[in-house]
C-alpha cells in the first residue's frame, strides 16, 4: 500500500564532492561493518502521503527553489544510530529557508528537533571510538557544494532497502 510507505526528502552533493564523501562513507562502513549509503542531507522525513502525491509535491517545490550552496562545518557524533558520525551543516539563510519551506510544503508546522547534518556513518559505535575517529580526521577541512535538486527517497526497512523514487531539478538558476 503506497499510502503507508515512509519517505524522506533529501538534498545531496554531486561530482567530486559526492565521490569523496561516498569514499569516506565506504571506508568507515568496511572498517566498522556499518551500512553503506549515499551522502545526503535530509530536509524532511517521515512523509506518509502516497507516492504520486509526494512526486507532485516534490516537483512543485523544486520548481519554486533556486540553487544554493551548502557548507559543512565540522564533525560531530550523537548516541543515535543515524547520527553516529557526521558533518554539521552550517545554518546559512539559504539552507534554513529551503528546509523551512520544504517542511511547511509537506505539512510540518514545526521544525523543532531538526538537526541538519550529513552522516558519514550509521551504527551503534561506542562514544570513545567516535571521539577517537574524529581526532584522526582533518578538522580544518572546509566542504562546500551546490544544491540544485531534491530527491524523494523511500526509507522503509533496512538502509540497504532504501530507494530513490524521484529526482526534481530546481527550475530557477543562480541569481
Amino acid at each position: 500500500m503506497a499510502a503507508h510507505q515512509k519517505h524522506a526528502l533529501w538534498i545531496r552533493p554531486f561530482g567530486e564532492t559526492a565521490f569523496e564523501l561516498k569514499q569516506r562513507i565506504r571506508r568507515l562502513s568496511k572498517q566498522y561493518g556499518t551500512p553503506m549509503f549515499e551522502p545526503h542531507i535530509t530536509l524532511v522525513s517521515g512523509l506518509y502521503q502516497g507516492e504520486t502525491e509526494l512526486i507532485q509535491l516534490t516537483d512543485t517545490l523544486a520548481g519554486s527553489l533556486s540553487p544554493f550552496q551548502v557548507e559543512l562545518k565540522g564533525l560531530g557524533y550523537r548516541d543515535h544510530y543515524y547520527q553516529c558520525l557526521y558533518f554539521k551543516v552550517k545554518n546559512t539563510n539559504s539552507f534554513l529557508n529551503v528546509q523551512k519551506v520544504a517542511g511547511k510544503f509537506f505539512g510540518y508546522e514545526s521544525d523543532e528537533g531538526y538537526f541538519p547534518h550529513l552522516s558519514l556513518m550509521y551504527g551503534n559505535i561506542p562514544e570513545r571510538e567516535k571521539r577517537r575517529l574524529i581526532s584522526t580526521m582533518d578538522k580544518s577541512e572546509y566542504i562546500r557544494f551546490p544544491i540544485h535538486s531534491l530527491l524523494l527517497i523511500k526509507t522503509e526497512g533496512d538502509v540497504n532497502d532504501w530507494e530513490k523514487i524521484h529526482s526534481a531539478e530546481f527550475k530557477h538558476s543562480y541569481s
